[in-house]
Parts: structure tokens; C-alpha cells; sequence
């Protein structure tokens, strides 16, 4: 405003003044003029410098006149780019002379509107960079903050809001611990805050789940963001979250302490019996029974390395199951014909229950038969002697039910979590922590199965037994068309 008033008393003086004396120069010229010739007496005198009075109001007044229509257009000029320069283009200049400040009132009308354009157009830009850099930050898998020089939370996705049980709204502009209370994280970020160092920090912090109470596992990595002079301006901390990584970690331990383990067994009895062997003073009767437990362990460490190897091979995907279509009674009934006497050495009971017009399913019969053979063997091995096992074959909607059911020493919950792991060992429970096995059995059970399309649980009491259920896919339309399309490939291929 002071700028607008300086500015139109300047212009109005300029020209008026100019005005002015462009308007007096001549009448002050005219009136030296006349008092070079004499006046005849004092009236004429008088009504002479009247008129000349007059002559210079009516000059004044024209000066004023002139001036105020030259000033009036370049003030309004003025004032409407001081508005437009604070943002308000819809300022325009109304000069509707057809001159030069005429003409000059249109092209600076027709650039502000230009103005006005691009600014919309860059203001839209940013914004939907805004809208696309907040969906990603939003949306992103990993948890972000940021945090001003202040540490006020400045953005925060739902990501951590999920982590941290809280919610971005509420955080926006306040301090960041009233929000977060992890004392590891609140350090890290403090620390960057104050370090000057360019390499992005790291650190791994533990929460637990808002929702299952475990424990959460995430690696934190913060940035420093800075002006062009240098100065913090705020701090960008990423959280990802790593407890499948740890996880991981974990089971290749415990899977090469295992496999140690479950190798050195085997090979620590055959290499002592094998050094029993070489001793002369052995009798026939000593030298037969130390080749017996070679043997014995020979076929451990074989079935060890078979079973470890099919799991690999499944898992990597180069172990294909041959499906087609079968009577998976037929399964059950060859598996129990070559291994039945094993139960009838402890005295127990066998019997198998199937359901009426039992559905043909779709599976590998070598696969299938050995999950029935590995559950049927585990419930003999875990059960006590006369006691029984019933194998339940059911037809459902989409598959069919297969239930082997024992009255053995049962599992405890914690250790059916992990009942289906590589190389896990049930030994919580005393009856069965000296029954030998490889620890791969269930595992190879569980991911045969799984290729089938098919699921398997688990349901046991400790000292009531247990009862272990897979699926397998029956053998419908869906199956032969399949088949069909399959054969129609491989005949077109053929033609070729």
C-alpha cells in the first residue's frame, strides 16, 4: 500500500509540474512582454494582471486536469501488479483508450492470464506429485517416518502406524516421542539427528505385534536431508521388517546342527562296530551282531540321505509328481500288506474304514505311498504295545479325507507348531525322546502332499494319541478336460 502511494504522488507531481510549466513558461513570456509597452494608468494595469491571475489558475487547473489522466492509468498499473506479484491473478488492468497505455492494458492482461495458466498448471503438477509420492509412501511395504530439525513427525504411512498402534493424524507436528515409545529407535533417530557423517546408519529394533504379541524384528535406516547451504531439514527413517529373515537364519542353524547331529549318530556306530569287527578275539556270534547294527545304521543313514534328498528336490521344484487317476485304497492296502507285521509284533490292532463308493483321486502313487507308509510307521513307532490303529478313507465335497489315528503317547501343543519342520525331534515328552528316527519323515509327508494340492493337520493329547489327516484332490471333469487339453498339445507338438 505505501508502495502504491509513493508511487502515484510521484507520477501525479512529475506531471503536473511538467504540465504546468509547459502551460506558464508561455503566458509568463507574453506578460515580459507587455511590460516592456506602458500601460495607460493603473486600471489597465490592474485588469492586465487579472487576466494574467486568471491565465495561470486556468493553467494550474489544466496542469492538474492533464496530469491526473497520465497518472491515473500507471497507478492502476501499479496496483494491479502489486496484486498479481502476491498472487492474485485475477487482477486485471480496465484501460479501454484506444493508445498506447490502451494497448499496453491488453498485452499485460493477456500475460497475466498466461501467468495465471502456468501457475495453475504447475501447481498441479506438484500436486499430483504429492498425491503419487504420499500412495507410495503410503502404500510401500516398508514403515517411514519423518521427522523435522525439531524431531516432530512431519509423514508417517500405515505401515508404522500398524507397528506402532498409533495413528498418523494424531502424530502430524508433534514431538516424536509422545507418539513412539521404543527407547532403541528414539536413540538411533536422536543420533542421526546429531551425526554429520554421510554413510546411511543402520540398526535392528524389536517390537511386538498389536495383534499376535510376538515379537517383531525390523532394521531401521536413516537419512539425513539437508539444503543446498547444508542445514538439517529433516530425517527420513525406513523400518523393515526382517523376522522372516531372522527366522530363516534360525532354521539353517538348527537344520545344520541337526543334520550334524542326525549324520554323526549313525556313522559314530558303524565306525566303532566296524573297528569291533577287526578284532581278532571276536567271535562269530559278536561278529554277526555288530554287522547286524552296521547294517542297521547303514539303512538309517541311507534313509536319512534319501529322505533329506526328496525334500530338496520338491522344494527346488525338480520332483515333479506323476498324477493320474487312482483308487487311493489301493495305496493304503500295499503300504499295509509289506508292513503290516510291524505293528503285529507290538500287538497291535489295525483296521481300515472306507467310505461308500470311495471317489478315484488324482495323485503320484509312488509319492502317496510314501505319506501313508511315514504316518503308518510313526504311529507303530509311537504307540505302546496292544494297544490300536484305525486308517479312515472319506469322501468330501472336492476331496478325499485320509485319517490315521493312533492311541500312542500324544504331542503336546508347542511341539505340533513345529511337528512338520526338517529334522525336528519331538522331546518334550520322555516315552518318545529314545525312539530313534531322522527327523525328515513328516517334513517329506507334508510337502508331498502339498504339490498334490492337498493339506495335512495334526490333532493330539499328550497319553491319548493321535490322529494325523491329509487331503487329496478327487479325480473329476475339471482332471480329464486337463487330460484332454494335455493330449491335444502333445498331439499337435507330434505333427510337427
Amino acid at each position: 500500500m505505501d508502495f502504491q502511494f509513493f508511487t502515484r504522488k510521484t507520477i501525479f507531481r512529475k506531471t503536473f509540474f511538467i504540465t504546468l510549466a509547459a502551460s506558464l513558461v508561455p503566458l509568463i513570456v507574453l506578460w515580459l512582454y507587455l511590460l516592456r509597452g506602458s500601460f495607460q494608468g493603473t486600471q489597465q494595469f490592474v485588469t492586465g494582471f487579472y487576466f494574467f491571475g486568471l491565465a495561470i489558475m486556468m493553467a494550474t487547473f489544466g496542469a492538474y486536469y492533464l496530469s491526473r489522466r497520465i497518472s491515473q492509468p500507471i497507478t492502476h498499473f501499479t496496483r494491479t501488479a502489486t496484486e498479481i506479484a502476491r498472487g492474485n491473478f485475477n487482477e486485471r488492468v480496465n484501460v479501454e483508450s484506444q493508445d498506447e497505455l490502451g494497448r499496453l492494458a491488453k498485452i499485460f492482461n493477456y500475460m497475466t492470464e498466461e501467468l495465471h495458466r502456468l501457475r495453475k498448471m504447475d501447481l498441479n503438477r506438484i500436486i499430483n506429485e504429492k498425491k503419487k509420492t504420499d500412495t507410495i509412501i503410503k502404500n510401500i511395504a516398508d514403515g517411514v517416518i519423518v521427522t523435522d530439525p525439531n524431531n516432530c513427525i512431519l509423514v508417517m504411512n500405515s505401515v508404522m502406524e500398524m507397528w506402532f498402534g498409533i495413528q498418523e493424524k494424531e502424530c502430524l507436528s508433534k514431538p516424536l516421542e509422545q507418539c513412539i515409545s521404543n527407547a532403541t529407535l528414539l536413540q538411533f533417530i536422536r543420533g542421526v539427528q546429531n551425526a554429520v557423517a554421510k554413510k546411511t546408519p543402520t540398526t535392528e529394533i524389536t517390537i511386538k505385534s498389536t495383534k499376535t504379541w510376538k515379537d517383531i524384528f525390523l532394521q531401521a535406516h536413516a537419512a539425513r536431508v539437508v539444503n543446498e547451504q547444508n542445514e538439517l531439514i529433516g530425517i527420513v527413517t525406513i523400518l523393515r521388517d526382517i523376522t522372516r529373515e531372522k527366522e530363516i537364519d534360525r532354521m539353517k542353524t538348527e537344520l545344520v546342527s541337526m543334520v550334524a547331529h542326525e549324520l554323526r549318530s549313525p556313522l559314530t556306530s558303524i565306525s566303532g562296530f566296524s573297528e569291533l569287527l577287526l578284532d581278532p578275539t571276536v567271535n562269530r556270534e559278536q561278529s554277526e551282531e555288530y554287522a547286524t547294527i552296521i547294517l542297521k545304521e547303514s539303512n538309517r543313514l541311507s534313509d536319512l540321505i534319501n529322505k533329506f534328498l526328496d525334500i530338496s528336490k520338491i522344494e527346488a521344484g525338480k520332483s515333479q509328481a506323476k498324477k493320474v487317476p487312482m483308487q487311493i485304497r489301493d495305496v493304503v492296502d500295499k503300504v499295509l500288506d509289506v508292513n503290516l507285521h510291524q505293528a503285529e509284533k507290538k500287538g497291535i490292532v489295525v483296521s481300515v474304514k472306507v467310505s461308500t463308493n470311495l471317489p478315484l483321486v488324482i495323485g503320484d502313487g509312488d509319492m502317496l505311498e510314501q505319506v501313508i507308509l511315514n504316518l503308518f510307521a510313526n504311529a507303530v513307532k509311537y504307540s505302546p504295545e496292544n494297544t490300536a490303529i484305525e486308517i479312515r478313507l472319506k469322501e468330501r465335497e472336492n476331496d478325499v479325507l485320509v485319517e490315521v489315528e493312533d492311541n500312542g503317547y500324544g504331542i503336546s501343543e508347542k511341539a505340533q507348531q513345529r511337528l512338520f519342520e526338517k529334522f525336528y525331534r519331538v522331546t518334550d515328552n520322555e516315552k518318545v525322546r529314545e525312539i530313534t528316527g531322522t527327523g525328515l519323515g513328516l517334513a517329506l509327508v507334508k510337502e508331498i502332499v502339498e504339490i498334490h494340492g492337498g493339506a495335512i493337520t495334526v490333532k493330539s493329547r499328550l497319553g491319548e494319541g493321535s490322529t494325523f489327516s491329509f487331503t487329496i484332490p478327487k479325480y473329476s471333469g475339471r482332471y480329464r478336460e486337463m487330460e484332454m487339453a494335455a493330449a491335444e498339445v502333445e498331439a499337435v507338438a507330434g505333427s510337427y
